[in-house]
């Protein structure tokens, strides 16, 4: 009998040590994500006194999201999965009302708009005319190696993510910086 009830004890402690805390449990679960914002691209150039700047809108970026508690007090595991893109991970710690996640690096894709100028020329013997110019944009993609910071409020059932993009361009020398980017995290 003794046994029995040192055995139900151990076991009656063992779950309670593996318990989560209350932030923990309000937080953990399956989410679906949409991420919005705009970042500013900078540019240096070799002697010049003035960097150029441009400020693009990202793509609306959404996917699933799975927050796991660790059982190791307030840490949880946090995994991104983008629809038809990469798969993030990080850790995080559940405190309050708040979400705290270690900064993590991933890619992002900017678009921006190029502009492009073609002249026609017409040669007649050893005249050679400028006939007109033409000016034509296209949507450029341009992939960038960022790492992300910020944190999370909980409210209820969503998470409210307030984010910083800091990064560089995979081929050229801009530079991308991101403050207030939105991430609205709904679970499941």
């Amino acid at each position: 009998m003794k046994i029995r009830i040192i055995i139900l004890l151990g076991a009656v402690l063992g779950l309670a040590a593996c318990t989560d805390s209350s932030a923990v449990r309000d937080v953990k679960g399956a989410y679906r994500y949409k991420t919005t914002g705009k970042v500013t691209l900078e540019e240096n150039y070799a002697g010049a006194t003035k960097a150029d700047t441009l400020v693009a809108n990202l793509e609306n970026e959404s996917g699933t999201m799975e927050v796991v508690s660790l059982h190791n007090g307030d840490s949880l595991l946090i995994t991104i999965d983008q629809l038809n893109g990469d798969v993030m991970v990080t850790r995080g710690k559940a405190d309050g009302n708040r979400l705290y996640f270690n900064s993590y690096t991933r890619t992002l894709e900017v678009p921006t708009e190029m502009t492009y100028f073609d002249t026609v020329q017409v040669s007649i013997g050893a005249l050679t005319l400028v006939d007109s110019i033409i000016v034509r944009e296209r949507r450029v993609l341009e992939v960038y190696d960022i790492t992300v910071t910020g944190y999370a409020d909980v409210y209820d059932n969503n998470l409210i993510f307030n984010m910083e993009y800091d990064g560089q361009s995979q081929s050229t020398e801009r530079t991308l910086r991101g403050k207030g980017i939105r991430c609205l995290a709904k679970k499941n």
